[in-house]
């Protein structure tokens, strides 16, 4: 069949007929996320499943010494394995003819954000089970931090510098970098009553005299650690996470997004 302009026929799709409204479908529907980002995406076809490998070896990052003549050890790492099945969640709001003709685009432009802010947090929320579900650590604040003075002093029911210490230390020993931490937005508070924040608001940058007293990195890192806060995070719950680095080069990433294409 001979393909000429008069077998084409118009197709009225959004995108077409409503070039505005396409965009900002677009727009709308890529919204920035969390807890998401933390992880690396992995693109899957619809119907397949995902295997995910993991090292489970020693997580020393050192060669040992060896005598001459002696054998050289081998390096054995053993990894484990993780299947996943990919889930479909979904929503959908429906935008007449009517609408788009009779009505302006910020009206259509409010149900769209709306529903991709839903999907935005159901997607941070799924991601905040799988970290929550396999936390390999848990204890309970005390609230401890240490003053200027050198004293300790404690804020009851908040997080404490020796807290998030704390448990950057469980990650450390294992040869694995702390790099983020997870908040819920009541807790940003407890960050906030720490010495490096609270110094800072009480003298600030008296006389010119250079940096603040003990605050030495910009103000959303906590000991060299980015912090992040969202809804999703549960509250009274502090997460203190490695996104993969560590000192022996282990692969080892926090997790895998899988993004499904249909």
């Amino acid at each position: 069949m001979a393909f000429v302009e008069s077998a084409l026929t118009w197709v009225d799709t959004g995108a077409v007929a409503y070039p505005a409204l396409h965009q900002k479908i677009i727009e709308l529907t890529m919204p920035a996320l969390v807890v998401k980002k933390l992880f690396p995406e992995f693109p899957l076809v619809q119907g397949r499943t995902a295997t995910f490998v993991k090292q489970n070896g020693s997580r020393a990052a050192a060669i040992s010494q060896i005598a001459e003549g002696a054998e050289i050890p081998m390096d054995f790492t053993p990894y484990n394995e993780f299947t996943v099945m990919p889930y479909k969640k979904g929503l959908r709001e429906r935008i007449s003819r009517e609408n788009i003709e009779d009505l302006y685009i910020p009206v259509i432009e409010d149900q769209l954000r709306r529903v991709a802010r839903r999907m935005a947090f159901t997607i941070d929320q799924d991601c905040m089970t799988v970290i929550g579900n396999a936390a390999g650590n848990t204890f309970a604040a005390t609230g401890t931090s240490m003053g200027a003075t050198g004293t300790a002093f404690t804020v009851s029911g908040t997080l404490g510098s020796k807290d998030i210490l704390a448990a950057k230390a469980l990650l450390e020993k294992v040869s694995v970098i702390a790099d983020t931490i997870l908040l819920n937005p009541v807790n940003l508070r407890d960050v906030m009553y720490l010495p490096q924040f609270s110094l800072w608001a009480q003298y600030g940058n008296e006389g010119g005299q250079g940096a603040p007293p003990t605050q030495t990195g910009k103000v959303g890192t906590v000991f060299g650690m980015n912090v992040y806060v969202s809804m999703v995070v549960p509250a009274g719950t502090a997460y203190i996470l490695s996104t993969g680095q560590n000192f022996s080069a282990a692969y080892a990433p926090l997790g895998f997004f899988v993004k499904v294409a249909s």
